[in-house]
């Protein structure tokens, strides 16, 4: 008797694997789009809490105040959707450059004074919150206490 080897996989096999997966692509590709404003959100939370946090460290480590300029209209034409981290040193000049927020993101609130969050040689903060909104409604928001100066999102 001859055992013939029969591995591998067939024609037909091959076939039917392709279109199960072409209906869970079907299945799952509508529900991509309704998921994109909350990751926009959830990025561009913290990203700005990112940059606080290296202005906070700058702060501490340079012996200069840092802050980040939120909301303000003049930051390179980019309207009220966008931050800057700046340094004072004799003056206050932009370190980096001009980060606008995604598209849909909005920041709908901004309770720090001057719309900026300022970060001492002491590691102590101005105290405000900023809150951002996504096209769904969605909400993040973030919060500087000033006497430690921790930045945290809700």
């Amino acid at each position: 008797m001859h055992n013939i080897n029969k591995k591998g996989v067939t024609l037909l096999e091959l076939v039917i694997v392709m279109v199960i997966i072409a209906i869970g692509a079907v299945l799952i590709a509508p529900n991509i789009g309704a998921w994109l404003p909350h990751y926009r959100l959830r990025g561009a939370t913290r990203d700005i809490v990112s940059t606080m946090r290296t202005a906070q460290m700058k702060a501490v480590s340079n012996n200069f105040q840092y802050r980040v300029s939120l909301n303000a209209e003049d930051l390179g034409g980019f309207g009220p959707n966008a931050y800057i981290l700046q340094r004072n040193s004799g003056g206050w000049t932009n370190d980096g450059s001009v980060q606008a927020l995604p598209a849909g993101i909005a920041i709908i609130s901004n309770t720090l004074p001057g719309q900026r969050a300022q970060f001492n040689t002491n590691a102590t903060s101005s105290s405000g919150s900023v809150t951002l909104r996504n096209s769904k409604g969605s909400e993040k928001r973030i919060v500087i206490p000033s006497a430690t100066g921790r930045i945290r999102i809700e």
